[in-house]
C-alpha cells in the first residue's frame, strides 16, 4: 500500500500563517482607520495643474474665517451640465477650509432629497435649473449657474464660455446669509401696482417669493404723501403703477435715488403717464407711451406677447444669452439722446431689443396706431451713476433698472421662458454686495485645441479603435492558450 503524500505544512506552519494574514490585515486596517482620522483632522489639499486649482483668494479665506454660525452649501446640480466639476471642486475647497461649511450634493433630477429641497425653498419643478443654495439660520440665497459664467461673444457663431465667477458669487452669498442686518425691499403700493402677497394671476407672489429666495425681506410701502421712504429700504420696486404719483411722491423717490437708491420699475400696458416718466427722464431713460410689436417674435398663436431674444452685454443679461423674454404689449423703453451729455450724467446700457422688424406704434385709439419707427426697438435698461459731489451717498453707487413691461413678472408668466432668471440677475445686481469684491476677479477657464491633419487622425484612429482592444485580445488568448496547455 503506497504512503500517503506529506502535507504540505504541518498544523503549527499553517496556523502560524493564518495568525500572520489576520494580524496583517488589521494592521492594515488599522493604518486606514488612522490616515482618515489624520485626514479629517488635518485636511491639506494638493492641487496639480494650475487651470484646475481651487484654491481661494485671501479675501474669500478672510470671510471664511469670520464665520462663527453654521452655513449649509447644497449644490442642487444637473451632475452632466458642464459647470458641475468646476462648482464641485469650489464647493469642497470652501467646506475644506472651515468646519462651520457643509456641503451637500443632490442631482435635482433624482426623487427624494431633491424633493425635500425643493420644498423646502419653494422652487418650481418646472423653472428647475442648477444653483447653488447657501443657508445660514434661515436666511438663504441661491447662485443660479447661469451666473456662474463669463462668455466670449466676439465670434456670434459659437458662445465661448471663457471665465467661471463661482468664487466671486459664491463669497457674496457667504457675506450676504451671514450679514445679520438683512436687506429689504419695499414694494409701493396705491397707485394701481400689482400685489406683491396675492395668489392672483396678475399679482407678483412668485416675484415677491424670489426675493425670498435671495435673503431680502419684502414689505409694501403705502403712498408717500406725509412719510419718507423707509432708510432701510434698500430696494424700491414699483411695479404696474396705473395712477398719477404727487409731485411730493416723486420728488421723494428723485431724493432716494440721489443718495444711492435702487429702483425697479415695471410699466404696465396701459399708456396712461404717471408722472414716473418725467422723473426716469432726468436719469437718462425715455419711456415710451406706445406698444412694441415684432411680427417675426411673436409667439405662437398669440400675437400680443412678444419674444424677446436680443440680450446686451451686461451683468442683468449676459448669462441670458440664448434665451428669451415673453413680454405681454410692451412698450419702448431706451436712451434719451442728449446733445452734450454732462460728465456726471448716469450712464444708460440698453438691455433687451427686438429684432430688426420691430416696430412701434403710437397715437394708438381703437386698438389701431401710427408706426412712428422700425427697427431694432430696446425694451428695457439698466441705469447706474456714480456718486455725485456735495450730496452725501449713503448706499454707493445709485442704480435703476427699468422695463417696458410688468406683466411678465407676474404670477401667470414668471415662469415662462427666462422671465425669472432675468428677475433673479436683475435683483442681484441692483442690490449685490459685489462691488466689496473687487479683489475676487473672474477665474480664466483654459482651453485647449490640438490641430491633426487627416492622416493623423487616420492613425489615432487606428491606435485606440485597432491596436489597443486588439492587443488587450490578444494577451488574453495567449493567457487562455498556456492555461490550456
Amino acid at each position: 500500500m503506497a504512503d500517503k503524500a506529506p502535507h504540505s505544512f504541518s498544523f503549527w506552519r499553517r496556523w502560524s500563517i493564518g495568525f500572520n494574514v489576520v494580524v496583517a490585515t488589521l494592521a492594515v486596517l488599522a493604518i486606514l482607520v488612522m490616515v482618515n482620522y489624520l485626514a479629517i483632522q488635518f485636511p491639506w489639499r494638493f492641487y496639480i495643474g494650475e487651470s484646475a486649482n481651487p484654491r481661494v483668494t485671501p479675501l474669500t479665506q478672510r470671510v471664511i474665517a469670520s464665520l462663527t454660525n453654521t452655513v449649509s452649501i447644497t449644490v442642487f446640480f444637473d451632475r452632466t451640465e458642464g459647470l458641475f466639476g468646476p462648482v464641485r471642486e469650489l464647493a469642497k475647497e470652501y467646506e475644506s477650509q472651515s468646519p462651520h461649511i457643509k456641503v451637500e450634493f443632490v442631482d435635482y433630477r433624482m426623487p427624494g432629497r431633491a424633493e425635500m429641497i425643493r420644498e423646502k425653498y419653494k422652487l418650481v419643478s418646472a423653472a428647475d435649473a442648477s444653483r447653488v443654495i447657501f443657508d445660514c439660520n434661515g436666511r438663504y440665497k441661491t447662485v443660479l449657474a447661469s451666473e456662474m459664467s463669463e462668455f466670449d461673444m466676439s465670434d456670434m457663431r459659437e458662445i465661448k464660455r471663457s471665465a467661471f465667477k463661482g468664487e466671486q458669487l459664491f463669497t457674496s452669498a457667504l457675506v450676504s446669509v451671514t450679514d445679520p442686518k438683512q436687506v429689504k425691499a419695499y414694494f409701493t403700493q396705491g397707485h394701481g401696482e400689482s400685489d406683491p402677497t396675492s395668489n392672483g394671476d396678475r399679482a407678483m407672489s412668485k416675484f415677491s417669493q424670489l426675493l425670498t429666495e435671495n435673503n431680502i425681506e419684502v414689505q409694501s410701502l403705502a403712498p408717500l404723501n406725509g412719510t419718507d421712504i423707509p432708510n432701510d429700504c434698500q430696494l424700491l420696486i414699483i411695479a404696474g403703477a396705473e395712477k398719477n404719483f404727487a409731485t411730493e411722491e416723486l420728488e421723494k423717490i428723485q431724493k432716494y435715488l440721489t443718495q444711492g437708491g435702487r429702483l425697479f420699475v415695471l410699466f404696465p400696458w396701459d399708456l396712461r403717464q404717471t408722472g414716473l416718466e418725467r422723473l426716469l427722464a432726468d436719469w437718462n431713460v425715455e419711456v415710451g407711451l406706445n406698444q412694441v410689436r415684432d411680427a417675426s417674435q411673436a409667439r405662437a398663436g398669440d400675437s400680443q406677447t412678444l419674444v424677446a431674444s436680443q440680450f446686451a452685454n451686461h451683468p442683468v443679461t449676459r448669462p441670458l444669452q440664448r434665451s428669451s423674454l415673453n413680454l405681454v404689449v410692451p412698450r419702448s423703453i431706451g436712451q434719451r439722446r442728449q446733445v452734450k451729455p454732462a460728465a456726471d450724467a448716469p450712464k444708460v446700457v440698453e438691455l433687451v431689443f427686438t429684432s430688426s422688424g420691430g416696430e412701434v406704434v403710437g397715437r394708438i385709439e381703437n386698438g389701431r396706431g401710427t408706426i412712428e419707427r422700425s427697427g431694432a426697438i430696446p425694451l428695457a435698461v439698466a441705469v447706474e451713476r456714480g456718486g455725485i459731489q456735495g450730496v452725501q451717498v449713503d448706499r454707493g453707487s445709485s442704480r435703476l433698472v427699468v422695463v417696458g413691461n410688468s406683466l411678465f413678472l407676474s404670477n401667470v408668466l414668471f415662469d415662462s421662458g427666462a422671465n425669472r432668471d432675468f428677475a433673479h440677475l436683475a435683483v442681484n445686481w441692483l442690490v449685490s454686495r459685489d462691488l466689496l469684491l473687487s479683489e475676487v476677479p473672474p477665474r480664466a477657464l483654459a482651453r485647449y485645441r490640438f490641430n491633426v491633419t487627416d492622416q493623423q487622425l487616420k492613425r489615432l484612429r487606428l491606435i485606440f479603435v485597432v491596436i489597443v482592444p486588439g492587443s488587450v485580445l490578444l494577451l488574453g488568448l495567449l493567457v487562455w492558450v498556456r492555461r490550456r496547455t
